[in-house]
């Protein structure tokens, strides 16, 4: 299946260097780890081997559907994400090493095992691991368990978009990271 994913640039350094690239826990949000460790669990209850190690997030698509690349974007990431730079790499992934989920549903199970407040989040007590979609706002992400350099069909940098720039060159915290990362380059 043809999919994208947006990766920090040393994710794209180890897939040249190495060849593969595992995501690392240290990476994961405390409070989210619970559902990340579900997920882990069910990645291998259907035989897909992740190496203990929490999945990679992935979208469908060519990646050249600019609009809905550059929203999906702008909704994950955060300014000190964008000011640390992001590649877009499309990718071919084995369909047996793919487990496509509702966003939607994710995040409402994120929400209840990250321990968010029960007024505030109506979590469901199990994920729905089915690729079913809650509304027609709803849409699919893709976890996979690994990156292969034989998989990418192309990566890029991929800079955030003009108001973003912005933010981040009104941030102190941000702007440091963001004129740190074009210094090394």
């Amino acid at each position: 299946m043809r999919l994208w994913t947006l990766q920090a640039p040393e994710v794209v350094e180890t897939l040249r260097s190495a060849g593969h690239y595992r995501a690392d826990w240290e990476r994961v949000t405390a409070n989210w780890r619970p559902a990340f460790e579900d997920l882990t669990r069910e990645l291998g209850r259907r035989g897909i081997d992740d190496g203990a190690a929490p999945p990679v997030w992935c979208w469908r698509g060519r990646a050249r559907q600019r609009r809905a690349v550059r929203s999906t974007a702008n909704s994950l990431l955060g300014h000190h994400e964008w000011a640390h730079g992001r590649w877009l790499i499309t990718l071919r992934v084995p369909d047996e090493l793919i487990l496509a989920t509702s966003y939607a549903r994710w995040n409402d199970y994120l929400g209840y095992r990250g321990g968010y407040d029960a007024t505030l989040v109506e979590g469901p007590h199990r994920m729905d691991w089915t690729p079913t979609l809650r509304s027609s706002w709803d849409t699919l992400q893709y976890a996979i368990p690994y990156l292969r350099l034989d998989w990418v069909i192309r990566a890029r940098p991929y800079p955030p978009d003009t108001d973003t720039t912005a933010q981040i060159m009104a941030d102190p915290h941000c702007r440091a990271i963001f004129e740190r990362r074009n210094r090394s380059r």
